[in-house]
């Protein structure tokens, strides 16, 4: 008995030690500004397939050189691959490769998950289609480009 009250005695000391919400300093949230987890979880998922194509691609530079996975538009109003790794503001955003020679070496769809990977064993992870070419049109939604 003389415990339960020591440790009630304890909580009341402890909750009047606290302080108020209101002086802890907290800015009211712009719920504009808030990110569902369903948007959240969309940003990971497109990280994590920018991630895929660039291991993908550096595997498919056999020749060396710096290897970079463009993200690039579906469909045939959208720039090839060989177009794509041609185009000087890809260059630009890489200062060490911005003035060196830049070709495509292949192109890829990396696919969504069809559910979260929670990385148990015996589940798929990322299905990647590698087109053996620097093609367009809906299809490569990841251009392999190599800076020499």
């Amino acid at each position: 008995m003389k415990f339960l009250a020591l440790i009630t005695l304890s909580l009341v000391i402890t909750c009047f030690a606290l302080p108020a919400i209101d002086e802890l300093g907290f800015e009211e949230v712009d719920k504009e500004q808030v990110r569902t987890k369903r948007e959240i979880a969309r940003d990971i998922n497109s990280l994590n397939d920018h991630q895929t194509a660039q291991a993908v691609c550096t595997a498919l530079n056999t020749e060396g050189g710096w290897t970079f996975a463009v993200k690039r538009s579906c469909g045939s109003q959208y720039a090839d691959c060989d177009a794509v790794c041609a185009l000087q503001s890809v260059h630009d955003q890489d200062a060490q490769t911005a003035d060196r020679t830049w070709s495509c070496i292949n192109s890829l769809h990396v696919y969504d998950l069809k559910e979260p990977f929670t990385g148990n064993t015996y589940k798929l992870a990322y299905k990647v289609y590698r087109y053996n070419s620097c093609g367009g049109g809906c299809g490569p939604n990841f251009c392999c480009c190599r800076a020499i």
